[in-house]
């Protein structure tokens, strides 16, 4: 493993709290693709979409919600009914390492939570056995058809996602300093920032990898294991 470290293992704040990011994290695609240009490929006809409407959000063009309806209202339109989109996800996998790492985290005593821009229906039906009693992510309910019924933007991505960050530690004790997050891309920055030790890992984002206290290439999570001791 070859690990970049931005500072000490002995000036590392201690943690109490470790947070994760979902796709290209916890999940991981043989094509690096996420749940969103998964679901678009096969309902929308193109994942590169995906780059479209993330242009039009940075520029201010559309909020996130908004950005959530045009993607889930599109497969809404297309018929897309539940089995389908357990298909279309198919190729999705933990992570190498992903049980095993997060086992040993709770052994150590760490307290675990999702924070993602990602959908819940892809942590549930991909990892039905995770760990995590908090998790904020984006949510898309099912008629009894099978077809999509309705679905909630999480206000808990991108900037978002230091909101999430705060709540958690206001509910469970933990002063943020001593908060972890792990991600891989450009919406984790900002919470990068604001966490006492933050982790890029698996990570393509420049952008992340230049304000993390430590990059880690992955892909096994238990490369994360020795940032995180006893």
């Amino acid at each position: 493993m070859h690990k970049v470290t931005r500072r000490s293992q002995d000036s590392a704040a201690p943690v109490d709290l470790l947070l994760f990011d979902v796709d290209g994290t916890l999940l991981h695609h043989p094509e690096g693709m996420v749940i969103w240009e998964l679901l678009n490929r096969r309902f929308s006809g193109d994942h590169r979409i995906n780059e479209e409407r993330f242009a039009a959000f940075r520029a201010g063009k559309i909020t996130y919600s908004q950005w959530v309806d045009l993607d889930i209202g599109s497969w809404q339109a297309a018929g897309a009914r539940r089995i389908e989109i357990i298909e279309a996800i198919a190729g999705l996998e933990p992570a190498p390492g992903a049980r095993e790492a997060l086992a040993e985290l709770l052994a150590r005593g760490y307290r675990l939570a999702v924070v993602s821009g990602t959908l819940d229906v892809g942590l549930e039906h991909v990892f039905p056995d995770h760990p995590f009693t908090d998790v904020f992510t984006n949510k898309i309910s099912f008629a009894e058809d099978g077809t999509i019924s309705g679905w909630e933007a999480t206000p808990y991505d991108m900037r978002g996602k230091v909101l999430a960050m705060e709540r958690l530690c206001a509910h469970h004790g933990v002063d943020p300093r001593r908060c972890a997050f792990v991600g891989d891309g450009i919406n984790d920055v900002e919470i990068a920032r604001a966490v006492g030790v933050s982790v890029a890992f698996h990570s393509r984002c420049e952008e992340l990898q230049a304000v993390v206290d430590h990059v880690v290439p992955g892909p096994d999570l238990r490369d994360i294991l020795p940032l995180f001791p006893r």
